[in-house]
């Protein structure tokens, strides 16, 4: 579980129960549609994508994306309930919009969950291109890592739905919680709490070896188009910048270093993507030339 990160004097969001969350899209119609859409789209671009590839329903070819710099961050099995707990943490806030505002938060959740189902589709178009995997650790492991391994066939790597939402959660709440006109006590205290934990959650994703650096890039790239003038280069960069700054199991060389690669591929992408019509044919092009720079075969 992610850490509470407030002032102490408001109720951290963390402590909000998510039930509230599907009573109100259960006795919304509107929130309910939006939610039958996402829930689809997740099943499809998500769920049945790879598990077609799997069951060898398609040959959409699978490239490893592991970077050297993702054996700087240790395996830490024990942070997989930060990994798992990254739905709740977005769903949490919808609590806390619901409590403030009863029906008036439909519009919010409409919003939000339209948001997050682009996420799944813009991310399903790249999969349906490539599909991308990393070696993941054996020995030392725990129940939640096994289910993990056993229900993910682990082929949906770049970008990173982990971060994407991440990435969404900082940038659509404290919009949401700025229009609302709660105290800017509240406000700061949510920002902060949600912030720390969507870091805590990027990083998670390295901790317990669901995800390559390169995947980081990918997503946070992918979201400036997404939550386009909402979510901006800066706001990427800093979230870049902020990564791995309080881990003490990781040394200041392979910091630097894990922090200028998140930085060079997002410039790189950024760059490229700049000259075309879709932001999906920069990390075309990418991951064609790092299957053609790193095969072995």
């Amino acid at each position: 579980m992610t850490q509470k990160q407030n002032t102490g004097t408001v109720k951290p969001l963390s402590s909000y129960k998510v039930g509230t969350a599907y009573f109100f899209t259960l006795s919304h119609l509107a929130v309910f549609k939006k939610a039958a859409v996402f829930i689809g789209v997740v099943l499809k671009d998500f769920f049945f994508l790879q598990y077609g590839r799997k069951l060898h329903l398609s040959r959409i070819p699978i490239i490893n994306v592991d970077n050297v710099l993702d054996d700087a961050v240790p395996y830490k099995p024990e942070k997989i309930d930060t990994y798992l707990d990254f739905v709740n943490f977005w769903i949490r806030p919808l609590v806390l919009l619901a409590k403030k505002l009863g029906k008036k938060a439909v519009p919010y959740y409409c919003e939000y969950i339209e948001l997050i189902t682009r996420c799944y589709k813009q991310a399903g178009e790249f999969y349906r291109f490539r599909m991308s995997t990393t070696k993941r650790p054996k020995g030392r492991t725990n129940l939640q890592i096994l289910f993990v391994h056993l229900v993910d066939p682990h082929y949906l790597c770049v970008p990173s739905l982990h971060v994407s939402i991440m990435a969404l959660v900082i940038t659509y709440y404290k919009k949401a919680f700025a229009e609302i006109g709660i105290s800017r006590e509240e406000q700061q205290a949510y920002n902060e709490e949600l912030y720390a934990g969507a870091l805590e959650i990027a990083e998670t994703v390295l901790y317990v070896k669901q995800h390559s650096v390169n995947c980081i890039s990918a997503a946070l790239y992918m979201m400036c188009f997404i939550l386009k003038d909402q979510f901006t280069i800066q706001n990427a960069v800093d979230f870049i910048n902020n990564m791995f700054q309080k881990s003490t199991d990781i040394s200041d060389k392979d910091k630097k270093a894990i922090n200028e690669h998140l930085n060079d591929l997002f410039e790189q992408l950024l760059l490229e993507g700049a000259n075309e019509y879709e932001w999906i044919t920069p990390l075309k092009r990418w991951i064609i030339r790092y299957y053609e720079e790193n095969s072995t075969e």
